[in-house]
């Protein structure tokens, strides 16, 4: 199944998003964060929700992230954590999300020195949001992560309770994957693991989120991957503008090879 990202602010701030969903028929990954969740009202969510379900299109939901730290090594930052991702998750539920997203939320520039800890306290406050998720899959995405080394450790630990979101995008610009080139081995390393694939392009020098083919990321690869790969995978776009939107559906018109959605 293919979704597309759609930040719930944007249905208040600018509608004629709301409307290009329902005529394109887009099943939407809806993005929470602290707006969405103080400023909206229940009514406001119970409304929206009614409107995606009469379309018949099926909502995900991405879990806010700014400011928050599953693995901190304060536990009030912790908590914060926490309590924000269970309210979200309380939230989402009026819109019977297919899946949650999250960020495993590894930066080496904080936690190189105290990687037990934070493996111990992401591992915590996972477990936490997993027995809140009930029946909905939770996908853990890379953001600044360098390596899979630590979606490796943390979703190993989970029994594969938990799977991988691949954020392509991230990949090539935080983890340097323009300079590596290695994208075969993150493909290679984390294959037990992907669930979900978070595509966007870039030209590696920042998160631009490009329509598909406007930046310099190795989509050859990922076809080449997705050939081989028995187990199935669900998709969400991630452009942040209608015009790079209306790209990447030329991209997918023009390379129905790639498979990808």
């Amino acid at each position: 199944m293919a979704f597309t990202n759609l930040p719930l602010r944007y249905i208040v701030e600018h509608p004629r998003y709301l409307e290009l969903f329902l005529s394109k028929r887009l099943n939407p990954e809806l993005g929470f964060d602290a707006l969405a969740l103080d400023a909206f009202s229940t009514e406001w969510h119970r409304k929206t929700a009614r409107i995606f379900q009469e379309a018949g299109l099926t909502c995900a939901v991405h879990l806010p992230f700014f400011d928050l730290h599953p693995g901190s090594l304060d536990p009030k930052i912790r908590r914060a954590t926490q309590d924000r991702l269970l309210h979200a998750m309380d939230t989402a539920s009026m819109y019977e999300p297919a899946h949650f997203i999250a960020h495993l939320d590894y930066n080496s520039l904080t936690y190189a020195h105290f990687e037990d800890a934070w493996l111990e306290n992401s591992l915590a406050t996972w477990l936490l949001v997993l027995e809140h998720a009930g029946r909905v899959p939770l996908f853990l995405e890379n953001v600044f992560e360098t390596g899979p080394k630590h979606h490796v450790q943390v979703l190993t630990a989970l029994e594969g309770r938990i799977k991988a979101c691949l954020d392509l995008g991230h990949w090539h610009c935080f983890g340097k994957g323009r300079e590596r080139g290695n994208l075969k081995d993150w493909l290679a390393t984390l294959d037990p693991f992907i669930g979900h694939l978070h595509l966007h392009d870039n030209d590696g020098s920042s998160d631009q989120h490009l329509g598909l083919g406007r930046g310099s990321i190795p989509w050859h690869t990922l076809r080449a991957w997705l050939e081989k790969r028995e187990a199935p995978v669900t998709v969400t776009f991630e452009p942040h503008t209608e015009e790079d939107f209306l790209t990447t559906e030329a991209y997918l018109r023009e390379h129905p090879e790639y498979r990808i959605g």
